[in-house]
């Protein structure tokens, strides 16, 4: 007989006592009113099978029947709902699991076990991976994608703490973790200790451990890394996993699983942040992808959040992250999606239906609120996606009241103006014209031209006491609002380093429009513009082969690349007298006639590349940016390249 602890708990107590009452059990059990119901109900259910009833009499329980067969019982292990969905995806993966192991292991029924099934395809299609369930249990994934999974599964259930001070004492109190061998975690934790690895976080070491776990797991059940996967890790990557490995001497860990755990240290280490600035393992159709979709958001809700600069970096780091381990069994009626869905339904439908389309993938709820605030941060951190204009009624002084103002103007930053009238003036001004209207007096219900959700009211303190109450009442006023028409403003550098300006000059005097006379190649076109260039190297130019990549829907390709044979950074265009044939960003063929050539010395200080990757960013990640480099000349793409490298300066003494 198979029970769990509070149905031995019940039954021990029953025994003892020979009839007890609800109140006495909730004092054993220490459960709600509800759940023992639900326990009582259970063993009235199954108690039968062994000629035992569990029954009801007056306001007492008591157990009548063949009591002797209460004494072979074997008392289960109990699970929480997560905890066992974790578990049978690990035991699933392993191949270790039928639907009947599921019922014994964590003693549930036919249709709780089927349910559970139901509820890992679903996550594994979230994943891009499926589940075949005709003629035995399958996960339907590559290695590569059931090691992410795995780990997937540790993230979720061990703490950073927990995996830096792994023991004993964690592995016997994990049931998920028991599930793989003691000896790996152990190993590892050895090893990474021995390596002394310094300049990584806690969360990304702790989370390269557990890659390294589940690949000798994944070795020690001979299941190894595909070979139509084509590595080509960083050296940085390479000497961080050698390091590593060379502290593991009990386990074989041949080159495919070094290239491929060098891989994952550059996905998540090295190459954290998406900066595709010479770097030649940048995968370009990912971000492509990623300015389509918020392009897609966009046009659909009539907001232009590509005029934001924090967004697509933002986005671009948090969907790689996801698309690297992805949230498994993530509550879709958790506060945060009740919260982000109840307060923008339309906002979280078109996100979530434009993640869809672009990724073709399905994204839980959890994981499209994340996205959300994404979206939601950038309405309230500027005024360049959905600027708004406020009027301010009050009573008080004009001083005291410019201060309110301009601390209303820092506090929701996307307040471009804010005009201050007095009450006596309300009559004389359209209010309607305002985005918002703020008052620090009480607008009396019986004036019949307003009415009070007209109004904020606020404080007439300069102190702005009751910010979350207005934040919720702006946010309000927003969703029933489009944003007025914009127009681009100067923004003037508050600070003049030299430095910057100079190095500024050597790029924006360097930069030319040429055209160059080529054959219809792409190989042959390459090598026309190192010649014009003067750049003569075999290594450069193996380097821009791999990296060239043309942007979709115009006619520009970008070639950039660092070596020693070149003097300066520099930053040209060149047109093409015949079309050649590049792969575009979504890894489809496509023609261009004007490349975007981008160098730089070998070693480039930092004031050069942050200018270089300021415009390398703007090529992509700017559709109207795109648009001036495609089709403009000379004079119109300097000033562009003049605006651009005047705001990366205002930023950049910013960050300073």
């Amino acid at each position: 007989m198979l029970v769990t602890k509070r149905e031995q708990q019940i039954i021990d107590e029953i025994v003892k006592k020979g009839q007890v009452s609800i109140a006495d059990l909730l004092d054993v059990v220490g459960v709600s009113r509800r759940t023992l119901y639900r326990d009582l109900q259970n063993l009235q259910d199954f108690l039968p099978k062994y000629q035992v009833n569990l029954i009801k009499i007056d306001q007492y329980y008591t157990l009548k029947g063949e009591l002797s067969n209460l004494t072979d019982k074997r008392v289960v292990e109990e699970y929480s709902q997560n905890e066992r969905h974790f578990m049978e995806l690990i035991l699933l993966i392993f191949e270790q699991a039928k639907l009947a192991d599921f019922m014994n292991r964590f003693a549930i029924s036919q249709p709780t076990a089927t349910g559970d099934l139901k509820i890992i395809e679903q996550n594994l299609t979230f994943a891009g991976n499926g589940l075949v369930r005709e003629g035995g249990l399958e996960v339907i994934a590559s290695e590569y994608s059931k090691r992410t999974l795995l780990v997937s599964c540790l993230v979720s259930n061990l703490s950073t703490r927990d995996i830096f001070n792994f023991s004993a004492t964690i592995y016997q109190e994990n049931k998920m973790v028991q599930l793989f061998q003691q000896a790996y975690f152990d190993s590892v934790t050895t090893a990474f200790e021995r390596s002394k690895i310094n300049n990584i976080s806690d969360r990304t070491q702790g989370i390269l451990r557990l890659f390294f776990i589940v690949t000798l797991e994944r070795l020690g059940q001979n299941h190894l890394i595909e070979n139509h996967y084509h590595f080509r890790p960083s050296k940085k990557a390479l000497d961080f996993v050698t390091k590593i490995v060379q502290n593991l001497p009990n386990f074989r860990v041949n080159l495919p699983e070094i290239m491929y755990l060098s891989h994952m240290v550059d996905v998540l280490h090295f190459d954290k942040g998406g900066d595709f600035l010479f770097n030649e393992k940048y995968d370009t159709s990912f971000s492509y992808k990623v300015r389509q979709f918020i392009e897609t958001v966009g046009v659909t809700t009539g907001l232009n959040f590509s005029r934001d600069e924090k967004i697509f970096t933002l986005l671009n780091t948090h969907l790689r992250s996801s698309f690297t381990l992805p949230q498994l069994f993530s509550d879709d009626k958790n506060d945060l999606v009740v919260s982000v869905q109840g307060e923008h339904p339309a906002l979280f439908k078109v996100i979530s239906r434009s993640l869809d389309d672009v990724f073709d993938k399905k994204f839980s709820k959890h994981e499209v609120a994340l996205i959300a605030l994404h979206f939601l941060a950038t309405l309230e951190r500027s005024s360049r996606v959905f600027p708004m204009t406020a009027l301010l009624i009050t009573s008080r002084g004009r001083v005291s009241m410019a201060f309110l103002a301009r601390n209303l103007q820092t506090q929701f930053p996307f307040i471009t103006s804010v005009k201050i009238i007095q009450v006596s003036q309300m009559g004389q001004e359209d209010l309607t014209h305002f985005d918002i209207v703020f008052t620090t007096e009480k607008i009396e219900d019986d004036n019949d031209d307003y009415s009070a959700e007209t109004f904020i009211q606020i404080s007439p303190s300069i102190a702005l006491s009751n910010i979350s109450e207005i934040t919720q009442e702006i946010r309000k006023l927003r969703v029933n609002r489009t944003p007025h028409p914009q127009t681009e403003t100067t923004v003037e550098n508050p600070l003049d380093f030299q430095d910057f300006f100079l190095k500024s000059q050597v790029i924006l005097q360097n930069f030319s429009i040429s055209e160059l006379t080529n054959i219809a190649d792409f190989n042959e076109t390459i090598y026309d513009l190192m010649r014009a260039d003067n750049l003569i190297d075999w290594d450069l130019l193996e380097r821009f082969k791999r990296t060239a990549f043309g942007i979709p829907k115009t006619n520009l390709a970008l070639i950039h690349g660092i070596s020693q044979v070149v003097p300066r950074p520099e930053f040209k265009i060149f047109d093409l007298t015949q079309e050649i044939e590049v792969v575009g960003m979504d890894k489809e063929p496509m023609s261009a006639n004007r490349i975007l050539f981008l160098t730089a010395p070998q070693s480039i200080d930092e004031i050069y590349n942050y200018i270089l990757g300021k415009i390398s960013s703007s090529i992509i990640e700017n559709t109207l940016y795109t648009t001036i480099y495609s089709s403009g000349n000379y004079d119109i793409i300097y000033e562009l390249l003049s605006k651009i490298i005047g705001e990366s300066f205002t930023k950049y003494t910013s960050e300073d």
